[in-house]
């Protein structure tokens, strides 16, 4: 069930980040997901990266795959994605504990171009979709970039945080959108409720 207006927070934080210690829901549950990174990371740590970044996120493919380390302000924690097919431009801020993972990250294997490279530049499409085929593996859950999104969606929702504000960190093109994607996810019951998209207006800080 969705938070009511009297248990949503009085004020949320100035900046919207996803941290991966408090994400879960029904779509995928806290457990899950630290199981899942707990797999990677002992298996491959790039792979983990990449998998954190994207439930962190909600990067789509495109941005992921065009992903520069020049696109990264380490005096806060943003990035700046220019390249998303159909999404909006926007900027992402991560949480701390996160980006300190990859700045080690970067100080380690020193991408010079690409955050994530592959062999000839540009990470392939389709290795994206072997190491989420390989994650889905781990969890016995179909873990694909929408799914994760909608994961963050519903997280961000739950939390408190306005439509207009999960629709910019997702980079949808309208609140139509997000609102959709949120449906898909919550009960009839709660449909019914007049107030769902606008209870939580005045909650930002």
């Amino acid at each position: 069930m969705l938070n009511t207006n009297a248990n949503l927070p009085t004020f949320l934080p100035h900046i919207l980040t996803v941290d991966v210690s408090t994400l879960g829901n029904r779509l995928l549950d806290q457990t899950e997901i630290r199981n899942l990174l707990h797999k990677l990371r002992s298996r491959n740590h790039i792979h983990y990266l990449i998998i954190k970044f994207l439930v962190c996120t909600g990067l789509s493919l495109p941005e992921l795959i065009h992903l520069k380390v020049a696109d990264f302000n380490s005096e806060r924690n943003r990035f700046y994605l220019k390249n998303g097919g159909r999404l909006r431009r926007r900027n992402i801020f991560l949480e701390p504990n996160f980006a300190v993972e990859l700045y080690r990250y970067s100080c380690e294997f020193l991408p010079s171009d690409y955050l994530f490279p592959g062999r000839d530049g540009v990470l392939r499409t389709r290795t994206i979709q072997k190491i989420l085929k390989n994650a889905s593996r781990l969890i016995s859950r179909d873990i694909h970039i929408p799914f994760l999104r909608d994961v963050i969606a519903l997280d961000l929702f739950q939390k408190g945080f306005p439509v207009w504000e999960i629709q910019e960190f997702l980079g949808h093109r309208t609140t139509r959108s997000t609102r959709q994607r949120i449906l898909l996810h919550i009960s009839e019951e709660e449909h019914k409720d007049p107030r769902l998209f606008t209870r939580n207006r005045n909650q930002a800080a």
